[in-house]
């Protein structure tokens, strides 16, 4: 429970720190970092954090739950991360800015669509039969999140070292202050996804002895 809150506060601080310049700005163009943000920081690591949880759980219903709650969570990431891509877009046109311009725009662009199919091949593996599937397994949508988890939050950092909001409403020291606990948060989400490979790794290694 200790490293549950631990891990959650590495999410939230930043959270509050970025929403709290939005707030501040109070504009059109500051609703992207915003909806961002929650999705990036609250939404797509709840959902992973719900489906380390369902590795441990027996109980069936629970893992059901825990489902049900980890697709709930990504779709609400998609609709957050497309109205804040809809929100940058009418901000800069307002301006008379060109979109998909620059690496970040189109590093968004590039995961969005990754993200989209991802979550579309799931809610496909879910739903294809007469009766939902909350079941399955599927190696090859696991390691495609997790990429596109990765480089959803890349691609949000380098939006706030190279963006001309983030240069207007963070300092340079906020702006590293800001992606170390971003960095950190993630960091310390995959490793408790990857600690159980390390975890088995001993075992493996006595086997591989037995057998020589």
């Amino acid at each position: 429970m200790t490293e549950l809150a631990i891990c959650a506060m590495l999410f939230l601080l930043p959270c509050a720190v970025i929403l709290e310049r939005c707030i501040s700005d109070w504009s059109l163009l500051a609703l992207h970092p915003a909806l961002n943000s929650l999705a990036m920081l609250i939404c797509l690591p709840s959902a992973l954090q719900a489906m380390l949880q369902r590795k441990s759980e027996t109980n069936q219903k629970k893992r059901i739950w825990l489902t049900k709650l980890h697709l709930l969570l990504n779709v609400l990431a998609g609709v957050l991360v497309a109205v804040a891509g809809v929100a940058v877009l009418f901000a800069k046109r307002n301006v008379g800015d060109q979109h998909l311009t620059t690496p970040h725009s189109w590093a968004a662009l590039v995961t969005g669509m990754f993200f989209a199919l991802n979550m579309f091949q799931g809610i496909l593996l879910t739903f294809e039969g007469t009766k939902a599937n909350w079941q399955w397994k599927d190696e090859t949508h696991v390691l495609t999140g997790v990429l596109v988890y990765i480089g959803s939050v890349t691609t949000m950092l380098y939006g706030l070292q190279t963006s001309s909001w983030g240069a207007k409403h963070f300092s340079l020291e906020r702006q590293f202050q800001v992606t170390i606990l971003i960095i950190a948060a993630h960091v310390t989400l995959l490793g408790k996804m990857l600690w159980p490979q390390r975890r088995d790794s001993p075992s493996q290694v006595i086997k591989v002895a037995k057998v020589a």
